[in-house]
């Protein structure tokens, strides 16, 4: 069996709150990414999806567990996490220096990482694989909409050619046409460049569309997992059944009404 991209073992996560309670914010988490796939983690508010795509980045640090890059435990190589890695975050305006312009802000990686090459012909290769014009790269955030900003922020996800990226709610926060492109553009970065994509979302309709597996978090622990569609169809868990059950749907049409 070939060794996975990612790994979590015992992945746990405590908090002390005011007054000395203690919250288990991850409890036990096992999870495993394949170089390549597309993995959904899906939850209500609160469920522990965000906290552990932050342990799996090394932006936070786990009370227990471990977790592993390519074979290797991060803690003990951090650069290459790094560079092996990228994040796409949920508001892609709070995600950008509004006081650079674009071409500044996706040089950001290859720059921190010293990453060898001309860095100007690598962001207008990656602003045109990712949808915007070579002018774009002169622009502010407010001079961009949300979508393009969204495609500003992976743009700098990717311009360092990661293995694995990291989006964190990534469409929440536009509309749904916006959401559609972004989605498609995704399903594209992963077909052309092998970019495995964990993606932490409460959107099942963008779940359903863009990942092959999913996994189900409650109270900080997996629930269920398993294939995407067989998952969603079939659920087998309480929670997933309800996260599935608070989709909403459009009532069918009676055969008068359709004849109207």
């Amino acid at each position: 069996m070939s060794t996975p991209l990612l790994s979590a073992r015992g992945l746990s996560r405590d908090y002390r709150l005011p007054g000395g309670a203690l919250k288990h914010a991850l409890a036990d988490v096992d999870l495993d990414v394949a170089a390549g796939e597309i993995l959904a983690v899906i939850g209500e508010s609160g469920s522990g999806k965000s906290t552990l795509a932050r342990l799996l980045l090394d932006l936070d640090r786990p009370t227990r567990g471990r977790v592993e890059f390519q074979g290797r435990p991060i803690s003990t190589d951090r650069r290459a996490l790094r560079a092996g890695t990228g994040i796409v975050l949920q508001d892609p305006y709070a995600s950008l220096d509004p006081r650079m312009r674009v071409r500044t802000t996706v040089a950001e990686p290859l720059r921190a990482l010293r990453v060898p090459g001309d860095h100007r012909r690598l962001v207008a290769e990656v602003l045109e694989r990712v949808g915007l014009r070579p002018e774009h790269a002169e622009c502010y955030p407010h001079e961009l909409s949300g979508g393009q900003r969204q495609r500003v922020a992976i743009a700098r996800a990717v311009v360092h050619r990661p293995r694995l990226l990291v989006g964190d709610e990534p469409t929440s926060a536009l509309d749904v046409t916006v959401r559609a492109a972004i989605v498609a553009l995704l399903r594209e970065l992963n077909a052309t460049l092998g970019l495995a994509v964990v993606l932490v979302s409460h959107d099942l309709g963008l779940v359903q569309h863009l990942a092959a597996r999913v996994v189900v978090m409650h109270d900080g622990r997996i629930v269920e997992s398993g294939p995407t569609a067989s998952v969603l169809a079939d659920p087998q868990h309480t929670h997933t059944r309800a996260l599935v059950a608070a989709v909403p749907r459009l009532p069918a049409r009676s055969t008068d009404a359709a004849a109207l």
